[in-house]
């Protein structure tokens, strides 16, 4: 295994923790460290990591990105925990840190534990990015489905996959990474196509770092029912969906906006990857204001 030096950012922040029933759940903030709260909630395989591409729109906008690392992820302790038991650590990472509120912003792989937070009373509204859909609904690109499939139901082979691709990806340039979540060379307006590249390439291998078991036990998580109805989602929801991602299909995004009572959907011509890095700020604000962009 890599030390962390060989693949994390030189500026990235140094992870945080926090005790939650004995095990260490880690987490890194961005953007204005006074300013207004909201959870940055990563993909599947992602980690605290990918915070940093939303650290400036959210320091212009006055808001202090906090962002975890799920169980089993980066630096925060293996733990069984579900999409259904996320809220809870959410609520400890919260209080933690004395926030009284925070709504929420989730990518990709994020979406359900991002979705899961509208129970917490302090959660206004939620923004997905890219999000993933059920099975029901969702539709993916093929890797992510014969992948969700081996996890459910064979771990051990999806483990040894992570773990050759891990092993490649620390080996490899950093536009080894990108491909797998975007067809393009994304940037935003804070980070060349490079840097993100860079930074998707740490992310992978962060959220690997103590091995492949939280992001496969994940991808299981995500090939199940949710243990929630679409329909029971209360808070207003901002869908951002890529028109041209072959991660997480369009129609996706447009099932997610139907079913949700209170959504709205927001095309982005953009693949995976570039989603997040073009609506960010749009997904940031629609957030941290009343009324939807």
């Amino acid at each position: 295994m890599l030390p962390a030096s060989d693949w994390t950012p030189a500026d990235a922040p140094s992870p945080s923790s926090l005790d939650v029933n004995g095990r260490q759940l880690a987490y890194a903030t961005y953007g204005d460290p006074d300013g207004t709260p909201v959870l940055f909630v990563h993909g599947t395989p992602g980690s605290r990591l990918l915070g940093r591409l939303l650290d400036e729109p959210a320091a212009e906008q006055g808001l202090r990105l906090v962002a975890p690392d799920r169980p089993g992820i980066g630096r925060s302790d293996d733990a069984a925990v579900g999409i259904e038991e996320w809220p809870a650590d959410v609520t400890a990472l919260l209080d933690h840190l004395d926030i009284d509120a925070a709504n929420v912003v989730g990518f990709s792989g994020g979406a359900p534990f991002a979705l899961a937070c509208h129970r917490l009373e302090r959660v206004d509204r939620i923004a997905l990015v890219g999000g993933s859909g059920p099975p029901s609904v969702g539709e993916t690109g093929n890797t992510q489905r014969v992948l969700g499939s081996l996890a459910r139901y064979v771990p051990p082979v999806v483990s040894l996959l992570l773990r050759g691709q891990r092993w490649a990806l620390a080996r490899r340039d950093p536009s080894f990474a990108r491909s797998l979540v975007a067809d393009g060379a994304p940037a935003t307006n804070a980070l060349s196509a490079d840097e993100v590249a860079r930074l998707v390439r740490a992310d992978v291998l962060e959220a690997m770092a103590d091995g492949p078991g939280g992001v496969v036990r994940e991808l299981a998580l995500l090939a199940r029912p949710w243990p929630f109805d679409l329909a029971s989602v209360t808070v207003p929801v901002t869908v951002f969906q890529g028109q041209r991602d072959t991660n997480v299909a369009p129609s996706t995004g447009e099932r997610l906006a139907e079913l949700i009572p209170d959504a709205a959907l927001e095309p982005v011509d953009a693949d995976h990857l570039g989603t997040l890095c073009r609506a960010g700020n749009a997904a940031l604000r629609a957030v941290s204001s009343p009324t939807r962009v």
